[in-house]
């Protein structure tokens, strides 16, 4: 009879030691970064797609999405070349927009998309699914009709955008070339951290400004990254709160950043 409390004990270990496994592979699938790829992750054929040589700004729907988005084709496009993409997420509020790509480089060197938002403006992890989607969809249209550079895609915005980034972005940054979070910082801060493998060494631009409700979580934003490996430039701006109220975008580092990350991109390839 003694034997029988030491059998259930022993059974009992080898229950909690599979519900922990159990536990554990939820938390991974969570953070994987090819969550139900057979959805989200299937190309989109466009045969029909006309090419696109003009530079100027189109409006685009995605068909299965059923969203709309704003096509921004730089002053110095041809299709001989292939060009770096800015995917930009809009604040709260408001529509799609190139604010602040277009104002940063100038109209020039970067194809600009302005997105909408597909699901939700509240940004719950569970709908991000959609917004995935609706990007692959999108960069299929647009890769359909310009001469996209596959290997430089960034994906950035302000505010609420900027904190999309976060959590949008961390979810693609195996298809990114960096991510860039303007007046936020990061949407889940105590969770879900990226695989290692492809945090380490990403470049993420972070700025806001020095009166910024926000500037402590972009703060704190900045070091998560730095934490786990990403190569982070960050930016302070003086006498900037959130809203932006200055003639140009008051970042001096972006430009020369996102440049930067296309030369060593260039060079590596």
């Amino acid at each position: 009879m003694k034997l029988l409390p030491i059998i259930f004990i022993f059974f009992l270990s080898i229950s909690s030691c599979a519900k922990l496994q159990e536990w554990d592979q939820a938390l991974a699938n969570k953070q994987s970064q090819t969550v139900n790829p057979a959805v989200d992750q299937t190309p989109i054929q466009e045969p029909k797609a006309e090419p696109i040589t003009a530079p100027g700004e189109y409006n685009l729907t995605a068909p299965k999405s059923k969203a709309s988005f704003i096509l921004y084709v730089p002053l110095d496009y041809t299709p001989t070349k292939s060009f770096p993409i800015i995917f930009c997420y809009h604040g709260a509020g408001g529509t799609a927009t190139t604010w602040p790509f277009y104002q940063v480089t100038k109209g020039s060197g970067f194809i600009i998309v302005g997105m909408n938002y597909k699901a939700t403006e509240s940004l719950e992890l569970e709908l991000m699914k959609y917004e995935r989607a609706f990007f692959l969809e999108a960069l299929s249209m647009i890769s359909a009709r310009l001469n996209v550079n596959q290997k430089l895609i960034f994906m950035g915005g302000y505010s609420q955008g900027g904190y999309c980034t976060s959590m949008l972005g961390e979810q693609l940054l195996d298809r990114l070339a960096g991510l860039v979070i303007l007046g936020a910082g990061r949407f889940t801060i105590e969770r879900y951290a990226p695989l290692p493998r492809i945090i380490r060494g990403k470049p993420i631009f972070i700025g806001v400004g020095q009166a910024d409700t926000v500037r402590s979580l972009a703060k704190i934003a900045a070091n998560t990254y730095v934490g786990w490996g990403a190569d982070v430039t960050y930016e302070e701006w003086v006498g900037v709160g959130h809203g932006i109220s200055t003639p140009e975008f008051p970042s001096k580092k972006l430009l020369s950043w996102l440049e930067n990350v296309v030369s060593k991109n260039q060079k590596a390839n």
